[in-house]
C-alpha cells in the first residue's frame, strides 16, 4: 500500500511551483518591457538624428565639414546610432552621397569598431566586419580584406572576396582570381561576380588566369573573359576549347560567342563532332560567329554531326529538309 505524501509537503511543492511560474512570467514581462523601452529609445534617436544623416547626403563642399563637426560633438550613444544609420543607408546609396555617409560613419567612430571586429574569434562577427569594410572603405580596408580573403572560415572568405569587388585595385583583383581556385572555399559565382565589378581593371589578370594550372581558375576566368571582352583574351580562349576539363572548354566556348576568333573555328568543329553537351555548345558558338568564317564548318556539321548538334547549329532535321 502506497503511503500518501504529507499535506504540508504538497503545499510546499504547490507554493514553490507557483513562485517559479510567477517568477518566469515576471522575467518575461521584464524582458518585453526592456525590449520595448530600447525600441522607443531607438525611435527617439532616429527621429532626432536621421535629419542630420540626410543632410550629409546632400551636403556639398565645406558643408560636409560642418556636418561632421556636429556628429563628433554628439554623445557616445548618439554617435553609435548615427554610425549605424549611415552604414545601413550605404547599402542603397552610391556616388558623392555615399562618400559623405562614409565620412559620417568615420566621424561617429564606427570604423575603429569594425576594424577591431575583423580580429574577433567569432567567424560571424568577422564576416559582418568584412562586409562593413567593403561598404565603409576606410584607409587600410583593402589590405585587411585581402587578409580576410584567406581567413580560416569559408564564410568569412566569401564575404571578403565579395567586398573586394568594390576596390579598383590590382591587389584586389589578385585576391579575387585566387578565390576562383576549387580549394578556396569561395563559391565560383561570388568570385566571378566580384571580377565583373572590376570591369576592365581585371582584364590583364583574367587573361593570365586563363593559363592557370588550376582548372577551377581557368574555368572562372573563361566565364568572365567574354563578358569583360578583355583585350588579348581570344587567343587564350581558343586554346581552352581543347582543355582537358569539359567545363573549362564549355566556359571558353561561351566567351568566344562574345569575343569571336576565326582561329577558333577548327577546334570548335572538332568539338562539335564529338557530340553531346560539348558538341552542342561548340555548334552554338559557331552559329554566333560571322557566316563568312563558319560556312564550311556548318556544312560539315550538317553532314557529320549528330541531330542535337545540328539543331544547335541552326540546321533543320534532315527529314524535314527532305
Amino acid at each position: 500500500m502506497i503511503t500518501p505524501l504529507p499535506a504540508e509537503f504538497l503545499w510546499v511543492v504547490l507554493i514553490a511551483s507557483s513562485a517559479l511560474i510567477v517568477g518566469s512570467l515576471a522575467a518575461l514581462l521584464l524582458q518585453r518591457t526592456r525590449r520595448h523601452a530600447r525600441a522607443r529609445r531607438r525611435e527617439a534617436l532616429d527621429a532626432q538624428l536621421r535629419p542630420l544623416v540626410l543632410e550629409a547626403t546632400v551636403a556639398e563642399g565645406d558643408e560636409i565639414d560642418d556636418v561632421l563637426e556636429r556628429v563628433r560633438a554628439l554623445a557616445r550613444v548618439e554617435r553609435e546610432h548615427i554610425g549605424r544609420t549611415a552604414y545601413q543607408m550605404l547599402r542603397d546609396i552610391t556616388g558623392e552621397a555615399a562618400t559623405n555617409l562614409r565620412a559620417v560613419a568615420d566621424a561617429a567612430g564606427l570604423v575603429p569598431r569594425v576594424v577591431a571586429d575583423t580580429r574577433s574569434r567569432d567567424a560571424v562577427i568577422r564576416a559582418d566586419a568584412a562586409e562593413a569594410l567593403g561598404l565603409l572603405a576606410p584607409e587600410g580596408a583593402l589590405e585587411r580584406l585581402r587578409e580576410l580573403a584567406r581567413d580560416p572560415s569559408p564564410e568569412v572568405r566569401t564575404v571578403a572576396v565579395r567586398a573586394l569587388g568594390g576596390f579598383d585595385d590590382d591587389a584586389a583583383v589578385r585576391s579575387i582570381v585566387a578565390a576562383l581556385a576549387a580549394d578556396s572555399g569561395v563559391p565560383a559565382t561570388v568570385a566571378t561576380t566580384a571580377l565583373l565589378q572590376q570591369g576592365w581593371a581585371a582584364g590583364d589578370r583574367v587573361r593570365l588566369a586563363l593559363e592557370d594550372e588550376d582548372p577551377s581558375v581557368r574555368r572562372g576566368a573563361a566565364r568572365v573573359a567574354g563578358i569583360l571582352q578583355a583585350p588579348g583574351s581570344a587567343e587564350r580562349l581558343v586554346a581552352l576549347v581543347d582543355d582537358p576539363l569539359e567545363s573549362v572548354r564549355i566556359a571558353a566556348m561561351r566567351s568566344l560567342e562574345r569575343v569571336p576568333s576565326r582561329d577558333a573555328v577548327g577546334p570548335l568543329v572538332r568539338a562539335a563532332l564529338e557530340g553531346g553537351v560539348l558538341g552542342e555548345a561548340a555548334a552554338t558558338t559557331l552559329l554566333a560567329m560571322p557566316g563568312a568564317w563558319t560556312r564550311e564548318a556548318i556544312a560539315r556539321i550538317d553532314h557529320e554531326a549528330e541531330p542535337g548538334v545540328r539543331r544547335a547549329a541552326g540546321l533543320r532535321r534532315k527529314e524535314a529538309a527532305a
